[in-house]
């Protein structure tokens, strides 16, 4: 059983994720902060890249919306936050991916004429 770990953010408590498109038509995703004190803060997570000899993950964002002015890009807290919604966003991607690998049909299910 996976062990509950009340600090760290969960989606549709703490974040939500807010498909949204570009004027081509380009679907991509803002992320909107739930919890206290960035609960009127929304990004989108630009570059994000493993740096394999550091071993860390390096990224940065945009704030697409915003009521309270202390909420910018030098926000440490706020920085703090987003990389933790980050690691929850890639660690569920994973999570999911792994059970749809395990579970992909070997059916054929392709259909043929019988005329």
């Amino acid at each position: 059983m996976k062990e509950l770990n009340l600090d760290k953010p969960s989606e549709h408590l703490d974040y939500e994720l807010i498909s949204a498109y570009d004027t081509q038509g380009n679907e991509f995703w803002n992320v909107s902060f739930l919890r206290n004190p960035f609960e009127d803060v929304t990004i989108r997570y630009n570059n994000v890249q493993l740096d394999g000899k550091e071993g860390t993950l390096r990224f940065n964002f945009d704030i697409i919306e915003s009521e309270n002015p202390e909420n910018t890009l030098e926000n440490l807290e706020m920085q703090k936050f987003a990389a933790d919604v980050l690691q929850d966003i890639l660690e569920a991607a994973i999570t999911t991916r792994e059970e749809n690998d395990g579970n992909q049909s070997t059916a054929d299910d392709s259909t043929e004429s019988t005329d």
